[in-house]
């Protein structure tokens, strides 16, 4: 039996199914968001979180203060990701700036940067406040862009950049920390379903080739996942005759470069092409489209894999149906970094 939750619940799952992260004082809050947080401090309510997580992904959230942290997936095995994560962590935590002025939390984003890259010597600035960007302003949203005033007199002025520092951030620290120590993906014992919902989640997609358990178990539980899903009025499942797909309403942006670049490759294919032109056709969109970035090959295969994009047959390489499901954003080649 899935349990029911209500709206508010409803929002503070899919949050962190997004971010990873509900805290109890996010910035600027919408009125539902402030009756959410009222609603988590009711430890029946983060009860019923706790289980509907658990029986759909075999984890719940990390809970210290009423603030919630939901971490799992390859990007927190990377040993260069969790480097730059903890170093930021220690870099907050002791700016004196912050531990003598509670009302004006804005730390200048280069100062942060640069502490961190002193910490951790094996990468560059730019790499570095790439992964903080990802993790602490587009994920969890702990870092919220922040510019100066300036007066009319003073526009040509250059624009310095400086982050809101959430005022939860040290208890949500505490959290990530016991997460990473936990070492939790290698720990859990998880059941197919389980398996199979965090693949839904992380990839939207189960093709019968790539992962022929875990398709045959879902086709034989379709009904018993889809209500799963259903339970958060969010996401339906649609299954195929060799796919599943985990539609969401709210349609999230993939954003990795490899998934990104993957996708154009497999729209580029059309009819087909040789499997010994695949690698060209790689360079080519990489080229086009993340032209200063490093984008393995390896990845965008694995990528194509995953998502379900191609199929291969006879050394020929032909798009799946799945391909139309995603739309490509035209974006800037100045913008390839964002």
């Amino acid at each position: 039996m899935v349990t029911k939750l209500t709206n508010s619940e409803h929002m503070i799952v899919n949050q962190l199914l997004d971010n990873g992260l509900f805290t109890s004082h996010p910035y600027k809050p919408s009125k539902d968001m402030l009756n959410a947080v009222n609603v988590l401090r009711q430890t029946r309510n983060q009860q019923r979180i706790n289980i509907y997580l658990r029986d759909l992904i075999g984890i719940q959230p990390e809970n210290i203060q009423e603030n919630l942290l939901l971490m799992f997936g390859e990007e927190y095995e990377d040993s260069e990701t969790v480097h730059v994560l903890l170093a930021t962590l220690k870099t907050i935590i002791n700016l004196p700036e912050l531990q003598t002025n509670q009302s004006d939390r804005t730390v200048l984003t280069q100062m942060v940067i640069r502490q961190v890259n002193s910490e951790v010597v094996e990468l560059d600035e730019k790499s570095i406040r790439q992964i903080v960007t990802e993790i602490f302003v587009d994920q969890f949203k702990l870092f919220t862009l922040d510019y100066p005033e300036f007066a009319p007199s003073e526009q040509n002025q250059e624009v310095t950049e400086y982050w809101h520092i959430n005022p939860d951030f040290n208890t949500v620290a505490q959290a990530i920390v016991n997460c990473i120590k936990k070492d939790f993906d290698k720990q859990i014992d998880l059941t197919t379903i389980q398996k199979i919902n965090q693949q839904l989640l992380i990839h939207r997609y189960i093709g019968s080739r790539r992962y022929p358990e875990l398709w045959n178990y879902l086709y034989k539980n379709k009904s018993q996942i889809a209500e799963q899903w259903a339970a958060l009025d969010r996401f339906d499942l649609e299954i195929g005759d060799s796919y599943a797909l985990l539609l969401d309403k709210k349609r999230q942006q993939i954003k990795s470069k490899p998934a990104v670049t993957a996708i154009s490759v497999a729209k580029s294919i059309r009819t087909g092409i040789s499997q010994d032109k695949l690698n060209t056709l790689i360079k080519e969109r990489i080229d086009d489209i993340f032209p200063n970035n490093y984008i393995a090959l390896s990845q965008v295969k694995e990528s194509l894999m995953d998502l379900g994009l191609i199929a291969i047959k006879n050394e020929f390489i032909f798009p799946t149906p799945i391909v139309q499901r995603f739309d490509l954003e035209e974006r800037s080649k100045g913008n390839d970094n964002e």
